[in-house]
């Protein structure tokens, strides 16, 4: 993705009211070159697509240590990435339970969609969860904001780290419970999420 941010000073003000952005969240508008890969060192892209997938600020300790772990930035992630992993973190609190690293690599897979963005797809011998894709476009509505949590800023190849993380036998009764359906759009997004408990 190479073109310029058609942000504008109202366009901010729709995302505070509409995602809820803290009103001490810095903000700042792309210049004319400047690009969604590599910010200005100190801050974070962001682009609504991401917000409306579920992505919140201050983001969740659960989303930060994801984030640190695959050392990319949030922007990189495709709008479903985002999607599911919000809506991993939403079942898990849903259940009385945080979502653990660990956990989150046991059920799901984190890879490049065949460009440049990241996907996030499901341990399907787990859980199986599914996202509605949201058809509008959103690409070029991005911003900048001030990097508070250490996340990382720009575009990047996954860490090895990310390619040899190898899921474990675990018992997931004591979370799924006997659910073997739930569906429920993630907060101010138009993505559904449909839970299917698998044998496991």
């Amino acid at each position: 993705m190479r073109l310029r941010s058609s942000l504008t000073e109202d366009s901010v003000e729709i995302w505070r009211a509409k995602y809820g952005l803290p009103a001490d969240l810095e903000v700042r508008i792309p210049r004319p070159e400047e690009r969604v890969q590599n910010p200005p060192r100190g801050w974070l892209t962001i682009c609504e697509v991401s917000l409306r997938s579920g992505f919140r600020f201050p983001p969740c300790d659960e989303v930060i240590e994801i984030l640190k772990f695959c050392g990319v930035s949030v922007s990189q992630f495709a709008p479903t990435g985002i999607a599911r992993i919000m809506g991993l973190v939403a079942f898990f609190r849903e259940h009385g339970s945080l979502l653990s690293l660990d956990q989150f690599w046991d059920w799901c897979d984190v890879r490049f969609d065949g460009g440049e963005r990241i996907e996030v797809r499901s341990n399907k011998a787990l859980l199986e969860f599914e996202a509605r894709k949201d058809r509008r476009h959103g690409n070029t509505l991005f911003g900048y904001v001030k990097n508070f949590w250490g996340l990382p800023e720009v575009w990047n190849a996954l860490p090895d780290r990310c390619r040899s993380v190898k899921g474990r036998e675990r018992d997931f009764s004591p979370v799924l419970g006997s659910l073997s359906l739930v569906s429920w759009p993630i907060v101010s997004s138009t993505y559904m999420f449909t839970w299917r408990k698998n044998d496991c």
